[in-house]
């Protein structure tokens, strides 16, 4: 660079990134203007657009209304035989008259699903009625909450023994009794599962109604019944209906050394503290008149089986 060139000021020099002249501004500008006016022209023109599109379909909907209605004064005016024919209606298809049989088909085309469904309904709700008319319940019923599946395994043994002493309590000529199977340990209630709930469930249910009176349960089981040393709140005192018998503990009869095991064809041993229990009559979710009768029915039963239990030659 010469010394005049460092001479000139700074400002002076020419700036390579200097503004556009006030020309090429300009025509920018009016390109910019130009650009926008066309945008808002057409806007204004696609609203047009849809306001009259808007309006013609209005306009389409108020003339077919107002046809039909029209159409419908006439159809009425010639039903009644205040005219002999409508230019109105000229030209439309008469009304198709429907035989029986098609207006049925008709039905049943548009009725096919909710049909179905209550035909289902039906078959169901006819079948548990069945069920629930033909069923006969057996004369009296043992709950087995000892978790021990070979007392359940052997269910025909138990029950087919404990019926050759059963009364014919319902009228049916037949001595049955039936067993209700709910293993109550820790595996079974404290799991969280469904089954563990489904378990819990029932042994609420069985202890609030009259079904099971007589109860064969264990160590592990009682635990979850009543708190400790409350057993005696549930279960009837043995040693006031059977003082002679050398197995009864409290409310308890004692199946390890009895006949139990021999009477059933049981392989493996019972489980710790096995026992029999008889339940004390109190009102619960059925009146206590309903469990007096329930009560003295199971032990008429037991009166048949704690002599055979006790018999010599147990194992």
């Amino acid at each position: 660079m010469s010394d005049e060139e460092k001479k000139i000021p700074e400002q002076a020099q020419p700036d390579p990134h200097e503004a556009q002249t006030p020309r090429e501004a300009s025509a920018f500008r009016n390109a910019w203007e130009m650009q926008a006016q066309a945008r808002r022209e057409a806007e204004l023109r696609e609203r047009k657009r849809q306001a009259d599109a808007e309006e013609a379909a209005y306009r389409e909907r108020e003339e077919y209304a107002r046809e039909l209605q029209e159409e419908k004064v006439e159809l009425m005016r010639l039903r009644q035989g205040v005219i002999e024919e409508s230019d109105k209606l000229r030209g439309r298809d008469p009304e198709k008259k429907y035989s029986l049989g098609e207006r049925f088909g008709n039905w049943l085309y548009h009725s096919k699903w909710w049909l179905g469904m209550a035909v289902f309904v039906a078959f169901v709700g006819a079948f548990l009625i069945y069920d629930y008319v033909t069923r006969e319940d057996p004369d009296l019923r043992i709950l087995v909450i000892s978790a021990n599946d070979e007392i359940y395994l052997h269910t025909p043994e138990l029950t087919g023994w404990a019926a050759e002493h059963c009364p014919d309590y319902n009228g049916n000529e037949k001595q049955e009794v039936g067993l209700v199977y709910v293993p109550v340990s820790q595996g079974t209630l404290e799991t969280g599962s469904a089954d563990s709930a489904s378990a819990n469930t029932q042994l609420m249910v069985q202890f609030e109604t009259a079904n099971c009176m007589l109860v064969i349960a264990d160590d592990a089981s009682e635990a979850y019944l009543t708190p400790e040393g409350k057993g005696a709140e549930i279960f009837a005192d043995l040693t006031e209906l059977y003082p002679d018998c050398a197995a009864v503990d409290g409310y308890k009869l004692m199946l390890s050394g009895t006949q139990f095991a021999k009477r059933l064809g049981l392989e493996k041993p019972l489980n710790a503290g096995t026992y029999l229990a008889i339940r004390q009559p109190y009102e619960n979710m059925e009146t206590k008149e309903k469990n007096q009768i329930a009560f003295d029915q199971a032990k008429e039963l037991l009166d048949q089986l704690v002599p055979e239990l006790m018999q010599e030659g147990a194992e």
